[in-house]
C-alpha cells in the first residue's frame, strides 16, 4: 500500500528536511540505496583498475597506459549508449537495471579470479574495462531516466542533486576505502596482487546489493509509451529530437565540453600522486579522489537547495568558472595539502554545473524520449578519451603539472566565449514545476490496483500522462468507497 511520503512543509528554518525531501518518497529511497551501492562498486573499480593499469604499464609510458585503459571503458559509451537509451525507452527500466547490474557483478568476479590467480595481463584488463563500459552504457540511460518517475515533479532537481550527492559520497568513501584495504588484504597471500583481488571481490558484493535493492522498486510506471517504430527509426528519432530542439542541443554540447577538459585531470591523478606529490601505493590517489568526492558532495548539497532557483544558466556559469579556475590552481601547486583543497573546490563547481544541466535536460525532454536523450548526454563519457589521450601524451612529454594548467586555461577561455556569445544559454530559465501529490510510479501503481482512473492519476501527478498504465485492471469506484492514496492527495470525484 502506498503511504504518504510528501506531507512535510519546508520552511526557511528546516534546511535539512528541505535538502532531503526526495528521500521521503519510498520508491526514490530504495533507488537511492541501490544507486549508492552501484557507484560505490564503480568508484572502487576506478581506483583498482587505474592502479592495475599503472602497475602493468611499461616505465616511461605510465600516463599513456592509464589513458588506454580509460579508452577501453569509454569507447562503448559512444556506440552502445544510444542503444541503451532506446532500450530504456522501450522496456521496463527496473528489469533493465537488474540485468545490467548482474552482468557487472559477473565481470567483477572474473576480474577477481584473474588477479588472485596471477593471470591478469594488461590486455585482459583492457578487455574487462571494455566490458564494464558496455554494461555501464546499457545501465545509465535507464538509471537516469528513471528519476523523474520516482518523485513528484516539483522535487525533480532535489532528487537529481541527491542522486549526485550519493554518487559523490561514494567518491569520498570508495577510493579511500579501496586504497586503505589493498595493503592489509594483501597479507592473505593469494597472488602477487592479492590485495587488489580481494578488494575487487568486495565490488562484486556491492553489485549484488544493488541488484537486491531494485527488487524493492515498483513494477508499474517503469516503461514509457513509445511509438511502434523500427530499431533504426527509434535511434534516429532520439538524435532528431536532440538536434532539432535548440535548447536541448545547447545543453548537451555544454555537458560534453566540461568533461572533455576536466576528466583527463582525474585520469592522471595516479600520476600526480606517484610523481608530483610522492605518494605511492594507492593511498595518495585515494585521498585525491576522496577530496574530489568531498567537493562534489558539497556541490550537490548546495544544488539540492537550488531547486527553486529558475535561472539555471547563471548557476552553470558560476559552477564552470569555479571548476576551471581551481583546476588550474591544482596543476600549478606542488603541495599535497593545498592540492586536496583545490581538487575539492573544482568539484564543487563541477557539481553545480552538472546538477543544473542534468535537471534542465530531464525537465525539458519528453518521457518517451528521455532515455535516448540521456544516452546522448552519456556519450560525453565516450568523448572524454579523445581529450585523455593527447593530454596524457602531453603529460608524459612536457610534465603533468604544466599540461593541467594549460588545459584549464583553455577551458576557461572556451567557457567565457560560450557564455558571453550565447545569451540564451547564459540566461536559461527552468520555471519551478507545480507541486504534485503523487509521483508517476505511485499513480501507476494505484491505477493498476484499480484505485484511480487515468484522469485522476494525471491530475494528481500534475502533468499530462506519459507513463503507460496497465490496461484491464481499472475499475470505477462508488461514491462511498475510500481511496488509499498518499496523505495530502485530494481524491477526484468518482466518475
Amino acid at each position: 500500500m502506498i503511504r504518504s511520503h510528501a506531507t512535510a512543509t519546508y520552511g526557511p528554518g528546516n534546511a535539512v528536511q528541505r535538502t532531503l525531501s526526495s528521500l521521503q518518497e519510498r520508491e526514490f529511497a530504495w533507488y537511492f540505496a541501490g544507486n549508492t551501492a552501484f557507484f560505490m562498486a564503480m568508484q572502487m573499480q576506478f581506483v583498482l583498475r587505474a592502479q592495475l593499469a599503472y602497475d602493468l604499464s611499461d616505465v616511461g609510458s605510465k600516463a599513456t597506459g592509464l589513458g588506454l585503459v580509460t579508452l577501453g571503458a569509454a569507447i562503448p559509451m559512444i556506440f552502445v549508449a544510444p542503444v541503451g537509451g532506446l532500450i530504456a525507452d522501450r522496456v521496463n527500466k527496473r528489469t533493465l537495471l537488474m540485468v545490467t547490474q548482474s552482468a557487472a557483478a559477473i565481470v567483477s568476479l572474473v576480474t577477481t579470479i584473474l588477479i588472485l590467480t596471477d593471470l591478469m595481463e594488461y590486455w585482459y584488463l583492457f578487455l574487462l574495462a571494455f566490458s564494464a563500459g558496455t554494461i555501464f552504457s546499457l545501465n545509465m540511460p535507464a538509471r537516469q531516466a528513471l528519476v523523474p518517475q520516482l518523485v513528484p515533479q516539483h522535487k525533480l532537481m532535489n532528487a537529481i542533486s541527491l542522486q549526485m550527492s550519493g554518487m559523490n559520497l561514494t567518491r569520498i568513501i570508495a577510493p579511500a576505502l579501496a586504497g586503505i584495504l589493498i595493503a592489509p588484504l594483501g597479507v592473505i597471500g593469494v597472488g602477487e596482487s592479492g590485495g587488489l583481488g580481494w578488494v575487487y571481490l568486495l565490488t562484486f558484493v556491492l553489485f549484488v546489493v544493488a541488484v537486491a535493492s531494485e527488487f524493492r522498486l515498483p513494477v508499474h510506471g517503469m516503461q514509457a509509451e513509445s511509438e511502434e517504430e523500427s530499431f533504426l527509426d527509434g535511434l534516429r528519432s532520439g538524435f532528431r529530437y536532440a538536434v532539432s530542439t535548440p535548447v536541448i542541443l545547447m545543453l548537451l554540447v555544454a555537458g560534453m565540453l566540461m568533461p572533455f577538459f576536466a576528466f583527463p585531470v582525474q585520469v592522471m591523478l595516479p600520476l600526480f600522486a606517484e610523481e608530483v606529490f610522492n605518494r605511492p601505493g594507492g593511498m595518495g590517489f585515494g585521498l585525491l579522489m576522496g577530496a574530489g568526492g568531498v567537493g562534489g558532495l558539497i556541490g550537490t548539497i548546495v544544488s539540492a537547495n537550488f531547486d527553486g532557483v529558475p535561472n539555471k544558466g547563471h548557476i552553470m556559469f558560476v559552477g564552470a568558472i569555479i571548476m576551471g579556475g581551481f583546476l588550474a590552481a591544482f596543476g600549478a601547486i606542488g603541495i599535497f595539502g593545498l592540492a586536496l583543497v583545490f581538487i575539492a573546490a573544482s568539484n564543487i563547481g563541477q557539481m553545480l554545473f552538472m546538477s543544473s544541466n542534468n535537471t534542465a535536460v530531464q525537465t525539458i525532454a519528453p518521457e518517451e524520449l528521455r532515455g535516448r536523450v540521456m544516452s546522448i548526454m552519456m556519450m560525453s563519457f565516450g568523448v572524454m578519451p579523445i581529450g585523455v589521450l593527447p593530454i596524457a601524451y602531453a603529460a608524459d612529454r612536457f610534465g603533468a603539472q604544466e599540461t593541467v594548467v594549460v588545459v584549464s586555461l583553455v577551458l576557461l577561455a572556451l567557457l567565457a566565449v560560450v557564455f558571453v556569445a550565447v545569451p540564451a544559454f547564459r540566461n536559461l530559465r527552468i520555471d519551478v514545476l507545480a507541486k504534485a501529490e503523487l509521483s508517476p510510479v505511485q499513480a501507476a501503481t494505484l491505477v493498476a490496483e484499480g484505485k484511480l482512473t487515468r484522469a485522476e492519476a494525471d491530475r494528481l501527478t500534475g502533468r499530462a500522462r506519459r507513463t503507460p498504465l496497465p490496461e484491464g485492471t481499472r475499475r470505477k469506484r462508488s461514491p462511498e468507497e475510500r481511496i488509499d492514496i498518499p496523505e495530502g492527495a485530494t481524491p477526484a470525484p468518482p466518475p
